[in-house]
This record gives C-alpha cells, sequence and structure tokens, in this order.
C-alpha cells in the first residue's frame, strides 16, 4: 500500500504543513506523521475526505505512480526537444509490448515535411515509438522502436525494428531487429543485432 509515500508526497508538493492536512481532518499531526511513516494508515472514513483536499480520485491516492509524472518533468528541459508522454489521468502508461488493437498508440504530430533530410529535429517518447514513416533526427526513447527510418543519433531503452539506421554518432539498445542496413560509427548493443548489411566501419559493443 502506497498511502503514507503518496500523502507526504501530495503534501510537500503542495505546500501544505503536517498540521494544516491534520487540522483540515480533525485529528493531530502526530496522526498524520505515522501515517506517513507507515506506522499506521488513516481511517477509512478519513480517505474521501484526503482525496477531496488534494483535488484526486481515490484510485491516485493510492496509485503506485502519483510522483511518476513530476519525476518525469523535473528531468526535461526547455531545450526545443519534441517530448510526447503518455498519460491515464496522472499515471504514465508503461507497457511490456506493443499490440495493435489491445495497445493505445502514441499519436505523434512530427514537423511540417519531416521526411524531407533538410529538416531536422529531436525526439524523445516515455514509451513505445510506432511509425509508418521516418524519423530524421535524434531519438530518445524508453521502450521500443519501430519505424521505417532512422536518420539521426538513437538511446532505445528496448528494442529497434527500422528499415535503415543512419547516425552520425552512435545507436544503443537492447536489440536490433530485422533491420536492412545500418550506417553509424558505434553501436552499444546489450543483445542481439539483426541485419543485412552494417557499414564496415562500425564498432559494436556488448
Amino acid at each position: 500500500m502506497n498511502i503514507g509515500k503518496n500523502i507526504k508526497y501530495l503534501r510537500q508538493q503542495n505546500n501544505i504543513t503536517q498540521e494544516n492536512l491534520a487540522d483540515y481532518l480533525g485529528v493531530s499531526y502526530q496522526a498524520v506523521s505515522k501515517w506517513e511513516t507507515d506506522t499506521n494508515t488513516p481511517d477509512i472514513a478519513l480517505l474521501p475526505c484526503i482525496a477531496e483536499y488534494f483535488h484526486i480520485s481515490l484510485d491516485t491516492l493510492f496509485s503506485e505512480n502519483i510522483s511518476t509524472v513530476a519525476e518525469v518533468f523535473e528531468q526535461i528541459e526547455d531545450d526545443g526537444v519534441i517530448r510526447v508522454v503518455q498519460l491515464q489521468g496522472k499515471k504514465i502508461l508503461k507497457v511490456d509490448k506493443y499490440e495493435p488493437g489491445k495497445t493505445m498508440p502514441i499519436e505523434l504530430i512530427f514537423p511540417t515535411n519531416c521526411n524531407d533530410t533538410t529538416q531536422y529535429f529531436k525526439v524523445e517518447v516515455w514509451g513505445f515509438l510506432t511509425t509508418d514513416g521516418s524519423i530524421n533526427g535524434d531519438v530518445v526513447c524508453h521502450q521500443d522502436i519501430n519505424c521505417g527510418a532512422i536518420n539521426g543519433d538513437v538511446k532505445c531503452q528496448g528494442n529497434i525494428k527500422a528499415r535503415e539506421i543512419n547516425a552520425l554518432g552512435s545507436v544503443s539498445c537492447n536489440n536490433i531487429i530485422d533491420c536492412y542496413q545500418i550506417n553509424t560509427k558505434i553501436i552499444n548493443c546489450s543483445g542481439d543485432i539483426s541485419c543485412q548489411n552494417i557499414d564496415n566501419d562500425v564498432e559494436i559493443k556488448n
């Protein structure tokens, strides 16, 4: 159960003292302190009041990911990178694999003429990146990538499935699957590489 941790997180995020929350709920600040240290839990009758106080649902109050959104945005800089985070309410959706018809895809709206190699940009996706087209720019993906081609450096925490990868710097991932051509200097791959053509000058690091 995460309720104690979540109450502490919500209280601190809203700059509320234990005394403020205790006064609203009609309990002692020691009771709030015990909730936050998981020494005790709130009476069930208080749960709707706590949720209402923080303007959240009861499901969110018990969520395992209540702080995830804030933690993600604390890491993000205002650097012009196109970033995509898929949420359900305040919960970041993390799925084991993308299944058409079952998993809701993220629709990316890329800059105009993104398949034009003169148009270069960076994209970061906190989820799966699936597109029929090509990506002309550096890519950071926190799960799998499935696309036509990538013309830029790649940092992928999952697997890459792309027709062609052309990177000026490096490509890092778990596995590269079903790829026709790789043109880059360095490949950091913790698993397997399945590719028909790899540039002779590529340095592969496992």
